[in-house]
């Protein structure tokens, strides 16, 4: 399996100031893992879109008594008193005030995890501070807080992983959105095959939006765990999703064709016909009545949402645009073709190429150093941080 980074998330400073480390008994882990080969059952499934093979579909149920509630011992790292650990590495694990979070999914050739980085603009700081061992491929993480310092991971499971990032050495995650086993299938519920990308509402704290090859999306209730509305009809993949940044009803949504729904109705979206695919929706922060629409025939195109037309088109890739980022003045677009590019979108022409040595599957802006963008590829540009400003590149 070639070895790249799917995805890619900044979280903002200060959300992530109090981390537990998570020591299991001998017995406990013995226990967890009789756990795990008794409900595992192995499958073959494979994806040509994604060239990944050989990862179980099977799910785990961790309501009952294996659940990390329940196995969880809680170290506070401020108050660690462990020797084993160097003082540096224990001044790395405490976070700071001024400090983010960079959440990367990485697929490795025998190994898929979440990585949390730490990155400090002040201090010149750039580091990996844990990892999570996943049991499937990452496809699509957010960040949500509505629960705590929590990451939503979509994978090739038909289910969503909440991990929280204040633990650090658990194996499971917190919470499991939906159910897919193959016994039992009359109890499933949730999405039927891989979820392709995740959104928060920010001002409807409680919901997330999930898109799914399975040619649904679904808003789902963090307090209940389930899903609440079920949106279908889409003809496709539905690729990407964003909600709008100061409307909760809206949202933003990539598939065959672009479209703009108003959720509070599901019948209510406005449609505009797509040549090719939808890869990535990006909102301006600045405009809310602009949306950004990356295609697979490397096209980014500017829509109004109150007109029929978008406002323009340009060819800005060779192959598939794999990430849309909009600070001040500059749009940032990401591609398979090797790419990075900076645009000056009032103006309309091309500020600067970076080019890579490896596809880009990936890329996120930091709100708090908006300047500053996360870049996830393959091969030897696997991940690195893109500075806007000087066009530098930093790696771990």
């Amino acid at each position: 399996m070639t070895s790249f980074i799917p995805c890619v998330k900044w979280v903002k400073q200060g959300v992530s100031l109090h981390q537990n480390k998570i020591k299991l008994s001998q017995q406990e882990l013995q226990e967890l893992t009789k756990t795990e080969k008794k409900e595992k059952e192995p499958s073959r499934n494979t994806r040509k879109d994604y060239n990944l093979e050989n990862y179980d579909e099977e799910t785990m149920d961790i309501s009952g008594a294996m659940s990390l509630s329940n196995l969880a011992v809680y170290n506070d790292i401020n108050n660690d008193d462990n020797d084993s650990d160097t003082d540096s590495d224990k001044l790395d694990e405490i976070l700071k005030p001024d400090d983010n979070l960079v959440l990367v999914g990485n697929v490795k050739k025998n190994e898929c995890m979440l990585e949390v980085y730490v990155y400090n603009g002040n201090d010149n700081d750039f580091y990996i501070h844990h990892d999570i061992i996943l049991k499937n491929p990452p496809l699509c993480l957010e960040w949500f807080g509505s629960m705590g310092n929590l990451c939503a991971l979509g994978s090739m499971s038909a289910t969503i992983d909440l991990w929280d990032l204040d633990l650090i050495g658990c194996l499971e995650p917190t919470h499991r959105l939906g159910r897919k086993k193959k016994k039992n299938p009359e109890r499933n519920y949730g999405h039927t095959d891989a979820i392709l990308d995740i959104t928060w509402n920010e001002h409807l704290s409680h919901i997330i939006a999930s898109g799914s090859v399975d040619e649904t999306i679904l808003l789902w209730d963090l307090d209940a765990c389930e899903p609440h509305t079920r949106m279908e009809d889409f003809g496709d993949h539905v690729q990407s999703i964003k909600w709008h940044p100061f409307e909760s009803q809206t949202l933003a949504v990539g598939s065959s064709d672009f479209y703009v729904y108003d959720c509070r109705t599901y019948d209510t979206y406005k449609s505009w016909k797509i040549k090719g695919k939808v890869e990535k929706v990006h909102w301006d922060p600045s405009n809310g009545f602009l949306c950004y629409v990356g295609t697979d025939r490397g096209r980014l195109i500017c829509y109004d949402c109150r007109t029929d037309k978008p406002l323009w088109r340009y060819k800005h890739h060779e192959n598939e645009v794999t990430g849309i980022y909009v600070w001040d003045k500059f749009i940032v677009s990401s591609s398979t073709d090797e790419t990075l590019k900076v645009w000056d979108k009032e103006k309309k022409h091309l500020i600067k190429i970076r080019e890579f040595s490896g596809a880009l599957h990936s890329l996120d802006g930091c709100s708090d150093y908006p300047f500053m963008v996360a870049v996830g590829g393959s091969g030897t540009s696997k991940f690195q941080l893109f500075d806007i400003k000087d066009f530098s590149l930093k790696t771990c």
